[in-house]
């Protein structure tokens, strides 16, 4: 199968794409690094240097017509560093052009696609929530707002078709998790508020897994719950983390405090409770984490990182 991977040297992609090259696929990774694309090759599949945000522009080097399209790129955020309305406004223009441009090619490819989006619920004590629940878009989080309305018209109208993914916060070799690493490493990290809340986590491994399975089963016009079996709280995930790298473990900064310095916006997604259910995922996909706890996931995540073993890109 002729797959196109926009964003396949992220965290996800990373293990993605040696998986999907495994497979059997030919693959098609498009990336904005142009350094990355001997790597790309290297594993087996066709780098492609070019931007979603301007598919004209590489669009003709695809030398087939995909069979899938799966989109993982996704604006970047600058760890520690403040959202203000401008740069808000900039990753919602930026997120509705990802979205906008990967369906199109979708579209014109007569392709499906398989989307990304985040566990963005609240819930209350006793509660968890599954697919049928809304979208708490919160803080960042509106940045997808006007993305929920595309995927919603493309599932009532079948074009194009789609998979949505909706991931817990991911972890593992690289992408945002290697700086969170480093701080801690250095003793700089600190813990929003008092890190009571739930939070739906999932290993990079995992996320990608679940990937292969949707394209596999081809469940069209359906979205799913990609977390580990049970959430953690905040605190006890960041602890353990230290605790596994021989780190002092971090102390709290108020939540007042993080408002001033890194804006509400963030602030709002980071104290969020939130519980989920993996259920529909595991019974229609076929999906099992490798890692089903934050436990075993960390502890290989954090040993891999401090033998330095390399991530992929």
């Amino acid at each position: 199968m002729n797959i196109l991977l926009i964003g396949g040297t992220g965290l996800v992609g990373s293990y993605l794409l040696p998986q999907l090259v495994k497979e059997g696929h030919e693959v098609y990774a498009l990336t904005r690094g142009a350094s990355k694309i001997d790597k790309i090759r290297d594993i087996g599949a066709h780098g492609i240097l070019g931007d979603i945000l301007e598919p004209q522009a590489f669009i003709g080097e695809l030398d087939e017509k995909p069979d899938f399209i799966i989109l993982l790129a996704m604006p970047g955020i600058t760890p520690g560093k403040r959202i203000s309305k401008k740069r808000k406004a900039a990753l919602k223009a930026e997120t509705i052009g990802f979205f906008r441009n990967s369906m199109d090619l979708a579209i014109q490819f007569n392709a499906p696609i398989i989307l990304p989006s985040g566990t963005s619920y609240q819930t209350e004590h006793g509660e968890t929530a599954d697919e049928t629940w809304p979208i708490r878009r919160a803080g960042l989080t509106q940045v997808g707002s006007e993305t929920d309305e595309m995927v919603n018209r493309a599932v009532s109208t079948g074009k194009p078709k789609i998979i949505q993914l909706i991931y817990g916060r991911i972890y593992g070799n690289g992408g945002l998790f290697r700086s969170q690493y480093e701080m801690l490493k250095k003793n700089r990290y600190k813990i929003i508020g008092k890190g009571e809340n739930y939070i739906p986590v999932i290993h990079a491994r995992d996320a990608a897994n679940a990937i292969i399975k949707s394209i596999e089963k081809k469940p069209f016009g359906e979205k799913f719950i990609i977390a580990d079996d049970a959430p953690v709280k905040l605190r006890d995930f960041t602890n353990y983390m230290a605790d596994l790298m021989d780190s002092k473990r971090p102390g709290s900064i108020p939540g007042t405090i993080v408002k001033m310095a890194l804006g509400k916006d963030i602030y709002e997604v980071i104290s969020m409770n939130c519980m989920v259910s993996n259920k529909k995922a595991k019974s229609i996909l076929g999906w099992h984490p490798e890692y089903p706890s934050y436990l075993t996931g960390l502890e290989h995540t954090i040993k891999e990182m401090g033998e330095n073993q390399p991530y992929f890109m």
